[in-house]
């Protein structure tokens, strides 16, 4: 029981460690390797680790108030504080930037790695809704499963239809950065938390092991060779409705065989459940962080490579110790974790059973 948690902590931590070598000199500058290998799965991973562990029996406003709690809350306190002092010292007008913030695309905010906290937020609520239909017209598994795949064709047919479009207001023209919280990519990433969700059981059945590791790499590679197909739903990009959707099957599969196979190295197994924990604290900070010390590096005379190897480094440890600072400081904690919630005995008639922990 323990083991299959810990290892979902271990796969989130190899997810974050991803995103921030994705984030860094190294993936930008391997545009037709690195990156589409990389955008292929890692967004998936995380909806679909997520959906694993989500209770649809839960009220509708219940789960929206604590996934707002502990989301948005992050989200909009880091942004707001941020773009505030930025604009404040540069002397520029606030009232743009706040509205980006609150627009929440990966466009109109400063750090863009963060527009996926708006989104998550919104992708659960729809999740939820999803499930509660399919609950409420008893769909068998495969047909909920055929129900999903067919969304997702639907969220890649509309992918475009808000993205960079041109809209006139008066005497003034500007490119659409999609739908707030980027609204018009739910179809796409809320099939990967849905998928999370419905095969649940059997990802608590099943034990990866480096065999198993082996085999969806040797899968992962030759889908990508033959295809070259990848995804990136923070720009809208979904090369093939069957190409991205098989590399990011096979990524996220690939990373969760890598996390059964890292558990089973003791000295390995501790620190990535820590840094699994830590997710959300690294996804805020690592980006901001990893630039700018990479920037002073090379300032500083650093040969580029050694640069950015430093500053991938740093971006990992220090968003830990400020995870730590934030865990010490009630204030902060407040901003930054969510609320505690007291438990409620048993579940209200009517309801979703509450499935197994694993």
């Amino acid at each position: 029981m323990e083991k299959r948690w810990v290892q979902m902590d271990v796969a989130k931590g190899v997810g974050i460690l991803i995103i921030v070598f994705g984030h860094g000199w190294f993936v930008a500058n391997s545009p037709d390797l690195l990156y589409p290998i990389l955008a292929s799965f890692i967004l998936p991973l995380f909806f679909f680790l997520s959906g694993v562990f989500f209770k649809p029996e839960q009220p509708f406003w219940q789960t929206a108030i604590r996934k707002a709690d502990a989301l948005l809350k992050p989200f909009f306190v880091t942004m707001l504080v941020y773009v505030v002092i930025r604009d404040l010292l540069r002397h520029q007008p606030l009232l743009a930037d706040i509205g980006g913030v609150f627009y929440a695309s990966v466009d109109t905010i400063p750090w863009q790695a963060l527009w996926f906290l708006p989104h998550f937020w919104l992708a659960t609520l729809y999740a939820w809704v999803f499930l509660r239909v399919v609950r409420l017209l008893q769909l068998s598994l495969p047909l909920s499963c055929a129900l999903v795949a067919l969304q997702l064709l639907f969220g890649i047919l509309c992918l475009g239809w808000f993205w960079q479009i041109p809209v006139t207001f008066g005497e003034h023209q500007w490119l659409l950065p999609g739908l707030p919280f980027s609204l018009e990519i739910v179809p796409i990433s809320s099939t990967f938390f849905i998928y999370g969700y419905l095969l649940r059981g059997r990802l608590r059945e099943h034990r990866s092991s480096i065999w198993t590791l082996l085999l969806s790499v040797l899968i992962f590679a030759a889908l990508f060779l033959y295809s070259h197909a990848s995804q990136d739903l923070a720009q809208r990009r979904y090369d093939h409705w069957f190409w991205s959707s098989a590399m990011s099957v096979c990524g996220v599969y690939l990373c969760w065989a890598l996390s059964g196979v890292l558990m089973q190295v003791p000295w390995l197994r501790g620190p990535m459940n820590y840094i699994g924990q830590s997710t959300l604290i690294l996804l805020i900070f690592h980006g901001e962080i990893q630039h700018k010390t990479f920037a002073l590096l090379e300032y500083l005379g650093l040969p580029t490579v050694l640069a950015a190897s430093v500053a991938l480094v740093v971006a990992v440890v220090v968003p830990l110790l400020i995870g730590e600072l934030i865990k010490r400081v009630a204030v902060l904690r407040w901003f930054y974790h969510p609320f505690p919630q007291k438990k409620r005995p048993g579940v209200k008639p009517g309801a979703l059973q509450t499935p197994a922990k694993p």
